[in-house]
């Protein structure tokens, strides 16, 4: 086994709007070790090299979750100490500064950028298969050519740390965004089929071993 496959531990954070089954199946198939975290006691006691927070649902109970419960404060000091975080879908969302879903909301503030319902498209949510145009700072994750799939009615319009794009009818918003140790996926890499679930692997091992720290744990 190699060093970094050694020290690869995910920690899937379960507060109460995760698409945990999806996600843990995909990181069992990629024979990646986790565990899953339902407290933030947990994750002392697990050690995760890498958080994974996944997500469905609306933005405002999500978020009150993870400052009930505590976990904002963890994350943000998680970040702040250069260790990787993922974001998927809500997830990602839920990283950002702010969404106007249902009533105004803070978010953890990890990525800049405001959530947003989606405008100038002719369906909402925009569900279904789509490209990413990969873009600055997407160089370790990047997946050119490859179709995602998307289940979303909001997202992020722009931000400086958008590294992915997606267009529908004309209109583009975020699909990936990436803040150093701090990345997240509009989309669903583990709903993506194979690829996806290949693709996820290889953005979870490229941040795991650029910032992850040792552990003898999980």
């Amino acid at each position: 086994m190699s060093k970094e496959r050694a020290r690869l531990c995910a920690g899937v954070i379960n507060y109460g709007a995760g698409n945990l089954g999806n996600v843990l199946r995909a990181l069992s198939g990629l024979n990646v070790r986790h565990e899953v975290l339902e407290r933030v006691d947990d994750a002392d006691g697990v050690s995760p090299s890498i958080l994974i927070l996944p997500g469905v649902g609306a933005f405002p109970p999500a978020m009150g979750h993870l400052v009930s419960s505590g976990w904002a404060d963890f994350l943000r000091i998680w970040a702040k100490d250069g260790r990787p975080i993922v974001g998927i879908c809500v997830g990602l969302q839920l990283l950002c500064s702010r969404s106007s879903e249902d009533v105004p909301t803070e978010g953890l503030g990890l990525l800049e950028g405001s959530v947003d319902i989606l405008k100038g498209v002719s369906k909402i949510p925009h569900m279904g298969w789509n490209s990413v145009e990969w873009g600055d700072g997407s160089d370790e994750i990047a997946d050119p050519g490859r179709n995602f799939y998307f289940v979303h009615s909001y997202a992020v319009a722009e931000s400086p740390h958008c590294i992915g794009t997606t267009e529908v009818d004309g209109a583009k918003f975020c699909s990936a965004m990436r803040n150093r140790n701090v990345a997240g996926f509009q989309f669903h890499p583990e709903r993506s089929g194979r690829e996806g679930v290949r693709f996820l692997g290889r953005a979870i091992r490229a941040l795991n071993e650029i910032y992850s720290r040792e552990f003898t744990s999980c």
